[in-house]
């Protein structure tokens, strides 16, 4: 009963070492296929270790044979293990679906909360239907923004974002368009002028 006893015990205090330390899953999640949880997250474990020790406790204090009472633990180890394997990633991958993803933020509009500088990092304040985030921002010709302006961002690069003012990408678009109509309108003058002449 000691042995189970000191299983358990391990297991819970691993348990609460990674609920408190969450860096040590790090460490330990030798099974994880991505950015999943593996089967050997030190959660799972340490639900696994205290469920094999508390089940073996429960075994010997009911005068089962040593053989049936390590059956027990390591069923229950395993039920327990598999049911912490599934709830917690469940809870990584709702966590993944609410993630903010820099991609999401090329094409969008942004201010600019801290000058940027000639060639240098300054901030960009970003909103989206999950909030607002400060984000390093670059120009994109390496030229100075104010403080306020308004910015589109068109690029990521690392953990900055490259912006241009807002008004550069939609004239030019404009300015494209108006001279694909005007040589239409042109062409048709020119036939009319023809025409008459």
């Amino acid at each position: 009963m000691l042995i189970y006893f000191g299983i358990a015990l391990l297991g819970l205090l691993l348990l609460i070492v990674t609920l408190v330390i969450g860096e040590l899953d790090d460490l330990l999640d030798f099974g994880a296929d991505g950015d999943g949880v593996g089967p050997f997250n030190g959660k799972v474990l340490a639900a696994s270790l205290t469920a094999f020790g508390s089940a073996g406790m429960l075994a010997t204090y009911y005068d089962r044979s040593p053989v049936t009472g390590a059956l027990i633990a390591a069923a229950a180890a395993l039920a327990v293990g598999a049911l912490a394997w599934w709830l917690i990633g469940l809870f990584y991958k709702q966590q993944a679906t609410t993630e903010f993803s820099m991609s999401w933020t090329r094409g969008r509009l942004a201010e600019v909360t801290t000058a940027i500088p000639e060639g240098g990092l300054g901030q960009v304040l970003y909103r989206d239907a999950t909030g607002s985030r400060q984000l390093l921002a670059r120009s994109r010709e390496g030229a100075s923004i104010p403080a306020g302006q308004l910015v589109r961002i068109v690029d990521v690069v690392g953990t900055a974002v490259i912006v241009e003012p807002a008004g550069e990408a939609e004239p030019a678009t404009r300015a494209s368009g108006a001279e694909r109509v005007a040589p239409e309108r042109g062409e048709a003058g020119d036939r009319g002028q023809r025409a008459d002449g």
